[in-house]
């Protein structure tokens, strides 16, 4: 595997902002001008919140969803509203098993009167608001997803208000928020932009790098605003920052933190258990005393710990399932695991994906006697205009281009893997098998190009983590010993250099016939790593030379080895 240079910039400046697409830093400052000055602008979002407004003394209800988008924007909904004045204010999520995505009629059936406010869902869901206004019940649908595809024509619900940018072509300044970051607009008109937005700024936060949101624009504004709020406990409710503080993060975070820590530990509740999601808004939500937030805390991660086991043992079945029904180099790649619970698949659909590069949809039972399956794509495979052409043979899907959920009828299967497999023919991937790095750096740099990333931060999707070629990683033993093995299966190995840590994933089996590395070149990415109190500067590396050191021989030495050997 060769390594090449990615480009002609030399800079982490230059880097920066051709991975951002931007010109110059001035573009990044107007972009934070923009939404100080709140211009970016959302068709409908004033009207709506001035029609939602007259709902203050009368009952509003938020369906929102179970991950972890949609578990903030409820939070930002119902925190936001109550702080506006409204005196009864409600949510409720959909049940992932039972009921499954999105507002149903069941839901319809329970509310009795007023507003309902979906967030993360409803501009596919035509029956169940048809059913509401039907019922003299009134309608804002803030979601972002796309819209349903009916015989090649868009339709939409017949809701009163429709904020959603994907959904309705020219309809917004930046089309690329997620369900968080458009309840977070929506509040701010109701507030008036009240000091207390900075509480939901968090929120907005967490849920656009959960949901994988391009970090642009006023994306890119909200990450980095608000990971600085986070780790004050003044904005943030008890629930959350007891849950920051449960993942050890109340000194330092980072966006990697929110997807790797704060966003499993949200997604795992509903993973789990088919009210779990309530759960999580329950504990967002809570802001009395702060010993029963922790307690509440403590609880999801006990939770994420359960969805980690269950999620390990349900890949081994799945590779099992693609060993058995010989399965390699289908596109995409669809797989049906019996008995698997069907809160995971998206978190197994996600893992082949990326280990076989291939787009990935996972199937497993669900109790109504259907098949519930999640996809993930990657390359150029948009996963819901695949579904789009196979929507009869479908019971229910939605999502977007990179991740759709769907059910269907067990003997619908084999005709529906026959049918997006012929429509697959022009799938392609730009993966190969060189490795790019964007700047070439001398291991003694690191702290200090370390210190220098802080200015471009948040790193993520749209700002993509800049990639390191660090030169002369001089390995110094710890404990004893020059490497050390984590993980349960010890998969992880870490070194230590004066000045830093090295860490790589799944790279320890390639240092079994290396006994003591000394000097590495290592191409990866750079962060600071806090853990126990210590802080460090971090290269998560993914390649590896084992570099011979070279040393002038003086005369001293030369006559020193020839007496040695004599």
């Amino acid at each position: 595997m060769a390594w090449k240079k990615r480009g002609a910039e030399k800079t982490i400046e230059e880097v920066f902002l051709r991975n951002i697409g931007a010109k110059s830093l001035n573009d990044i400052n107007m972009w934070f001008k923009k939404s100080y000055n709140h211009e970016y602008c959302v068709d409908m979002m004033k009207e709506a919140a001035s029609f939602a407004k007259t709902f203050k003394d009368k009952r509003v209800t938020i369906v929102g969803d179970y991950d972890g988008d949609g578990v903030t924007s409820t939070a930002i909904l119902y925190l936001g509203l109550k702080r506006a004045g409204f005196i009864d204010v409600r949510y409720r999520i959909p049940k992932r098993f039972s009921e499954g995505y999105g507002i149903s009629s069941n839901i319809i059936d329970e509310i009795e009167c007023g507003l309902v406010i979906t967030c993360d869902n409803g501009i596919s869901q035509i029956e169940a608001i048809s059913k509401a206004k039907d019922k003299g019940l009134s309608v804002i649908i803030i979601d972002h997803h796309l819209p349903l595809v009916i015989d090649g024509n868009t339709t939409l619900p017949p809701a009163d208000f429709i904020i959603d940018p994907n959904a309705i072509p020219d309809s917004a300044d930046f089309n690329g928020y997620c369900g968080a970051g458009l309840s977070y607009k929506f509040i701010q008109e109701m507030l008036d932009y009240d000091n207390f937005h900075y509480l939901l700024l968090g929120f907005a936060c967490i849920g656009t790098i959960t949901d994988v949101m391009e970090l642009r624009e006023e994306n890119y504004v909200f990450v980095r605003n608000g990971l600085n709020k986070l780790t004050d406990a003044r904005f943030c409710t008890s629930g959350l920052y007891a849950l920051i503080s449960a993942c050890n993060l109340t000194k330092y975070i980072q966006a990697s933190d929110i997807g790797f820590k704060i966003g499993p530990t949200l997604n795992a509740a509903s993973r789990m258990s088919d009210e779990g999601a309530m759960e999580a808004v329950k504990l967002l939500t809570y802001n009395g005393p702060y010993p029963e937030a922790v307690r509440m805390a403590e609880r999801l991660l006990s939770v994420n710990e359960d969805r980690k086991s269950a999620k390990k043992e349900a890949l081994k079945r799945a590779h099992e399932v693609i060993d058995e029904e010989c399965l390699y180099g289908e596109i995409p790649l669809v797989v049906y695991v019996p008995g698997i619970s069907e809160g995971i698949i998206g978190i197994i659909a996600g893992n082949l994906c990326e280990e076989y590069n291939v787009p990935t949809i996972v199937l497993s039972d669900s109790e109504d006697g259907c098949l519930k399956g999640s996809a993930r794509s990657c390359g150029n495979y948009n996963i819901k205009d695949e579904l789009d052409k196979c929507s009869s043979l479908l019971l229910k899907y939605g999502g977007h281009s990179g991740a759709a959920g769907l059910s269907l009828f067990p003997e619908k299967l084999a005709e529906f893997k026959n049918a997006l497999q012929i429509n697959s023919t022009g799938f392609s991937t730009e993966a190969g098998r060189d490795l790019y790095y964007d700047i070439e750096i001398s291991a003694n740099e690191l702290p200090k190009v370390v210190e220098s990333l802080h200015k471009f931060a948040p790193f993520g999707e749209g700002n993509e983590d800049i990639v390191f070629k660090v030169n002369n990683f001089s390995v110094v033993p710890r404990y004893g010993a020059y490497k050390k093995l984590l993980g349960a299966d010890e998969s992880i190995i870490k070194m230590y250099s004066a000045d830093a840590v090295a860490i790589g994933f799944d790279m320890a089996s390639r240092f079994d016939k290396i006994e003591q590395p000394k000097n590495l070149n290592l191409i990866g990415t750079l962060s600071v790593n806090y853990f126990n109190g210590s802080c460090d500067n971090q290269i998560e590396f993914v390649d590896f030379e084992n570099v011979e050191k070279s040393y002038i021989e003086t005369p001293l030495a030369k006559k020193l080895a020839l007496m040695a050997r004599t």
